[in-house]
């Protein structure tokens, strides 16, 4: 029954992670061409937010126990609905100005070329034309789930997480 009534905090929460994740792709990719991985470190932002709000909903419950299970709910919650958030936020941007996506891409495709240009035998891409077309077919959209999937990724490793440490008995 908490959940239910911390429901503003969680939702709060997936938006401040959505538009912050969706900023952070936004600002990295429309600078100029660096690699996709720096995609990555936007798992900080889902981390700070999920921490406070964490905190945020534990003092609602002055004296009374937040459990494991508590923490784990509203932050897989609050993650899944900020990665779909975050998707939406980026689709809806490249509506308006679609240049940080196109140097998404070509970021994807310069060091996928690079990459392979320099790896062993053993790990070069099979094939690297269609792989490259495949790249530089990609539409907006489909960033949508990808940003959703990247959040239900780092929900298997920071909820669990935050959760133990702010968890009461």
């Amino acid at each position: 029954m908490s959940n239910i009534a911390n429901i503003r905090l969680i939702i709060l929460g997936a938006f401040l992670i959505g538009i912050g994740c969706s900023s952070f792709f936004y600002m990295v990719f429309s600078f100029g061409q660096i690699p996709p991985q720096a995609r990555l470190f936007d798992f900080w932002i889902p981390l700070v937010v999920l921490i406070f709000m964490t905190i945020l909903i534990r003092a609602k419950k002055p004296g009374q126990p937040f459990h494991f299970w508590e923490g784990l709910i509203s932050g897989n919650l609050m993650l899944w609905l900020g990665g779909l958030i975050s998707g939406i936020c980026i689709w809806l941007l490249t509506k308006y100005n679609a240049t940080f996506f196109d140097t998404f891409l070509s970021s994807s495709v310069r060091y996928l070329v690079e990459s392979d240009r320099y790896a062993p035998p053993a790990l070069k891409v099979k094939d690297l034309a269609a792989k490259v077309a495949e790249i530089k077919a990609t539409q907006p959209v489909s960033l949508i789930m990808d940003e959703a999937i990247k959040k239900v990724y780092y929900s298997f490793i920071l909820v669990p997480f935050v959760s133990m440490i702010f968890r009461r008995k």
